[in-house]
């Protein structure tokens, strides 16, 4: 019986797998509407003022823009990916407590999988955790209208139902190999926070000048941000390429090609958890009633990205520096878990290929090794002063943190540019699939 169910299940996948990309865009586009439906209306039992009054805090504006607003709302979404995100940073650190984790990554197709899903399971299990200090915590402190068993017990039941539903979700859209679940619903929760962010900036620079004064402002903000996006997407397809000679010759010459590095291998993650990292503590502090004076107050505006760069106050730019350190240390982890030099090196062994001056095998590895290692390391430095300009800017004008701007802006360009790819590539296939069709019709 359980064999029928597995094989059934994996029929199921399998036929996902296979849709028209048409066909599984509608299914993205349904699902992104359902979520953000979700996240739009409250629970009845919720006072709003009192979370919008917490998040109102600039240290934790990143953490309402990856949930796409639905926190500030308290909806049935509203601790939204953001279990899952802690949960994969915990495990992510845990590979280095027990090596077998790290294996267990980089022991193909079916050992990632396991991964996942030991991710998956902590992430259910931090849901739970979230919505009990959610509701228990901070709702004695005003965020339940009622603080009663009964609202806690449900508040505790819905945001965990939501929180596991999305897990739920992402892993769906995984099936459809038409992106990054994860990344995708990201992509959607940010989106959505672009119109109140565009709406202040009208209301600064626009609303109330006068028209010549407000034309030019509104050029010069739409320069920067397209400025701004070109940027993020020069570093996102940026590569090194490493020459390669192939041992078989062609009209007497050596076949000579090439392999990339992306300058942005480890994608979007590694500013993603140092986000959350960095938002965690100010979490913790409104947990435990926010720290107003002494030393905890100055730490939690280091955290905070607002007061980062601010002419009288140089000394909570220590922030940006943790940042910086932080958007390291994952690329490391990232690199070494998502970038394999040994089986890169073992693809082009067996297809006759080398490295010019790089003896095969061993050598191999230790070059790409360190190739990508550099690549990797200038990729992060010029996002992540990228980002840090961004937050600079809107400090210098008391913006605070926008959604187009810093950590946001580049997550959405990396995930629309991984769409890209995946676009590109499944209408190669479709390309050529049609091609062969056509010379096995003539043969025939």
């Amino acid at each position: 019986m359980t064999g029928r169910k597995n094989y059934r299940f994996r029929t199921f996948k399998a036929r996902l797998k296979e849709l028209p990309f048409a066909c599984k865009t509608a299914i993205i586009l349904a699902v992104i509407i359902l979520v953000r439906f979700g996240s739009s209306y409250p629970l009845p039992f919720v006072d709003r003022d009192y979370m919008r009054m917490l998040l109102g805090i600039q240290g934790l504006a990143f953490l309402n823009s990856i949930t796409g607003g639905s926190m500030q709302q308290m909806s049935f979404f509203a601790l939204s990916l953001s279990p899952y995100i802690t949960a994969s940073i915990i495990m992510q650190l845990m590979t280095v407590v027990f090596p077998s984790l790290g294996e267990l990554q980089k022991d193909g197709k079916t050992g990632r999988e396991r991964f996942k899903r030991i991710t998956q399971a902590a992430a259910v299990a931090l849901s739970i955790i979230q919505s009990v200090a959610m509701a228990a915590g901070l709702g004695a402190r005003g965020l339940l209208v009622s603080y009663t068993p009964a609202t806690v017990a449900a508040a505790c039941v819905i945001w965990s139902a939501g929180a596991i539903v999305l897990i739920g979700i992402s892993s769906f859209l995984d099936w459809l190999e038409a992106g990054n679940g994860v990344s995708i619903l990201l992509c959607a929760n940010i989106l959505s926070s672009f119109p109140s962010d565009v709406f202040a900036l009208r209301d600064m620079f626009v609303s109330g000048k006068i028209p010549a004064v407000a034309i030019l402002n509104a050029c010069l903000i739409t320069i920067v941000f397209l400025g701004v996006i070109s940027a993020c997407v020069i570093l996102v397809s940026a590569s090194r390429e490493i020459p390669v000679t192939n041992s078989r010759k062609m009209a007497g010459r050596l076949d000579r090609s090439t392999f990339p590095i992306p300058l942005n291998t480890c994608s979007v993650m590694p500013v993603i958890f140092a986000g959350s990292i960095m938002s965690l503590p100010i979490i913790v502090s409104q947990f435990m009633g926010a720290a107003k004076d002494g030393f905890p107050m100055h730490v939690m505006r280091c955290l905070t990205t607002g007061e980062w760069f601010k002419p009288g106050q140089p000394v909570y730019s220590v922030g940006a520096i943790l940042y910086f350190g932080l958007t390291t240390l994952f690329t490391y982890f990232y690199l070494d878990i998502g970038f394999n030099p040994y089986e890169i090196a073992d693809n082009l062994k067996r297809s006759g290929a080398a490295v010019p001056g790089i003896r095969p095998g061993e050598p191999t590895v230790e070059y790409i090794k360190q190739v990508s290692t550099h690549v990797a390391l200038a990729g992060n430095t010029a996002t992540t002063l990228l980002i840090l300009a961004m937050y600079a800017a809107c400090n210098a004008y008391g913006l605070g943190s926008l959604s187009i701007a810093g950590t946001s802006v580049f997550i959405l360009v990396g995930v629309v540019t991984e769409e890209r790819r995946l676009l590109v590539s499944l209408a190669a296939v479709k390309r050529f699939s049609k091609r062969g069709k056509k010379i096995g019709g003539v043969s025939c």
